[in-house]
């Protein structure tokens, strides 16, 4: 929490600014990266350096630092970012927290909305406008009734591609450009199903 607290003002800093630019990741297509998701992400590892120093990080902008505990922070300072520079609020700060290859903890956060979702330790716990209270997915139910989401209709390669619209043509309502955000409303029971490439 003390690490999502401090990425909120690194993000809000440049969510929806006009002289937001971004850099280009990828030379074969398009990975935005913004200063946001740089400051952010430093905010962050400021955080594990005072109060969990034994620690490892794997970071979405600054590569792995090896720990000695077993444990590692995986930290995405702004999943979403195509969202972010766009101006919608699906984006969020992505938190987790792994013994070996197991996770223990995740967290979502969406600064702009005030909204936090976590999962792990016996807990799963959404905070925001409406206050306080516990996760629950929503129970099972037909394809025909089920609500879909992924980020963008472009989902992978054409095999996946076919396969999601396959899949989405079975169910009640698809929607599309969720990013992270369509993480969190599965686990709040808003929706049934998030297909996502890979």
């Amino acid at each position: 929490h003390l690490m999502a607290d401090a990425a909120r003002p690194e993000t809000l800093a440049h969510f929806r600014s006009k002289a937001l630019v971004s850099d280009n990741k990828d030379n074969k297509g398009f990975d935005p990266v913004t200063i946001a998701d740089r400051n952010a992400e430093q905010a962050m590892r400021r955080v594990l350096a005072a109060r969990r120093p034994d620690d490892g990080i794997l970071g979405e902008e600054f590569g792995a630092q090896a720990g000695t505990s077993g444990l590692t922070w995986v930290l995405d300072p702004i999943d979403g970012t195509r969202g972010y520079i766009s101006g919608t609020p699906t984006w969020g700060v992505l938190i987790a927290l792994n013994a070996g290859a197991s996770p223990l903890f995740g967290l979502i956060d969406q600064p702009y909305i005030n909204e936090r979702f976590e999962g792990g330790f016996r807990r799963a716990a959404y905070a925001g406008p409406q206050g306080l209270t516990n996760l629950k997915t929503r129970p099972a139910r037909p394809l025909s009734e089920a609500v879909i989401l992924t980020t963008f209709p472009e989902v992978g390669d054409a095999a996946e591609g076919q396969a999601f619209h396959a899949l989405a043509a079975k169910c009640q309502l698809t929607r599309y450009g969720m990013d992270c955000y369509g993480y969190a409303l599965l686990a709040a029971g808003q929706v049934d199903l998030v297909v996502e490439a890979g």
